[in-house]
């Protein structure tokens, strides 16, 4: 059997770096989507009516968002150094990932069940109606 020659590796700042990154974006979209479900529970729509119709509203915008971040990450494979084409493909897959795993499917499913608590502000309980603490 012969073996193939190692050439390189990860670099060690790109986990961590990655990480970061996707924090901030995986972050920024569950405060939009939650967003939306709050608005849709103000009214007084049935919680987990207010989920559905929020992640709904939603799902357009943070789908077009992974859309265009996984172009703009993709970009970064043509480029020549090695050091570009790991974040960016890293990235890619990351975001494409998050959007459809994350969102897709975690997140409705984490909601569901805490659909009554999901719209509730601090110190206001989604039974109590008491007044808002500040």
């Amino acid at each position: 059997m012969s073996r193939l020659p190692l050439v390189g590796g990860v670099v060690g700042r790109l986990p961590l770096f990655m990480f970061i990154i996707l924090f901030g974006l995986s972050m920024d979209h569950h405060i939009f989507v939650f967003s939306r479900v709050r608005e849709r529970r103000s009214p007084g729509t049935d919680a987990r009516e207010a989920v559905v119709a929020g992640i709904a509203a939603s799902a357009g915008v943070v789908t077009s968002a992974a859309v265009i971040m996984t172009g703009v990450f993709s970009v970064f494979v043509t480029l020549s150094a090695i050091e570009y084409k790991m974040p960016g493909t890293g990235m890619a897959v990351a975001v494409l990932v998050d959007a459809t795993v994350a969102r897709g499917v975690l997140l409705p499913a984490a909601m569901s069940p805490l659909a009554e608590r999901a719209g509730a502000l601090p110190g206001r309980t989604a039974t109590s109606g008491g007044p808002l603490r500040r």
